[in-house]
């Protein structure tokens, strides 16, 4: 009795500085809109075809959104934060997609082959979509930690790992891309190049990297099915336990 007295007093004052905290403007963050960007790329990239026009308007109007909030001071700088920033950059690599776009199709300005800018066109669409879905995922993770491990994954959701983490996921998916636009690539227009034992190379491991990519991308969308699921039960049994230590005080 006495040890489950000590556990309701506890909860209480810790009920009582929650709501000390969610009166202060600063522990506000602006939380509500950061989820709701957050289930937009979810569905976007998760659920539905990120081509889906509504998706991808709703996405692009969250992005600009975020993107004015993550520049204000009342945005903590926590490396939940870090992975937004960068899910919110991938979409600016849809502008020069779009741009390539029109300068090709309405402009018909020819600058190169048409198979390369097909090729560039469909490898900066492939950029967007993987290191958004990465992104997810590492946001998904780092959720499934804070509620299973909270204390022995301290170390590891640093802002400074976060950072590192996101300049990994670019250079990976960049060099995933750089593979793939080889195979757009035209021998009659660069001889010299297709010549060359690099150009052979990435030229051969580009349909096992795209496929890996493939692969990856389906498991990521099965693990974060598991990690939401983790988090939606163990948030839902503290707040029973919450709720039942409540009626104890």
């Amino acid at each position: 009795m006495a040890h489950l007295k000590k556990l309701c007093e506890t909860c209480s004052q810790q009920q009582k500085v929650t709501s000390v905290q969610s009166k202060d403007p600063q522990h506000t963050d602006y939380l509500h809109v950061l989820k709701r960007y957050l289930v937009v790329k979810y569905i976007q990239y998760m659920i539905l075809p990120s081509t889906n026009i509504v998706v991808l308007v709703a996405g692009a109007i969250g992005t600009l959104h975020v993107s004015v909030l993550l520049l204000s001071q009342t945005v903590s700088k926590k490396s939940t934060a870090v992975f937004i920033a960068h899910l919110a950059a991938a979409d600016a690599v849809l502008v020069p997609a779009i741009l390539l776009e029109m300068c090709h199709q309405v402009v018909d300005i020819k600058f190169a082959s048409d198979g390369f800018i097909r090729g560039l066109i469909h490898n900066l669409l492939v950029m967007n979509i993987n290191v958004s879905s990465l992104m997810l995922s590492c946001i998904s993770l780092e959720a499934f930690l804070i509620t299973q491990f909270p204390v022995q994954s301290r170390y590891i959701r640093t802002v400074r790992q976060a950072r590192r983490t996101s300049v990994l996921v670019w250079i990976t998916v960049l060099i995933e891309c750089v593979i793939s636009q080889t195979e757009y690539i035209a021998a009659v227009e660069s001889k010299e190049l297709c010549l060359s034992a690099l150009f052979q190379y990435f030229l051969l491991i580009a349909p096992a990297v795209r496929g890996l990519f493939d692969n990856l991308l389906i498991c990521f969308r099965f693990m974060n099915v598991f990690f939401y699921y983790k988090v939606y039960t163990t948030k839902s049994y503290s707040k029973h336990l919450s709720t039942r230590t409540g009626h104890c005080s």
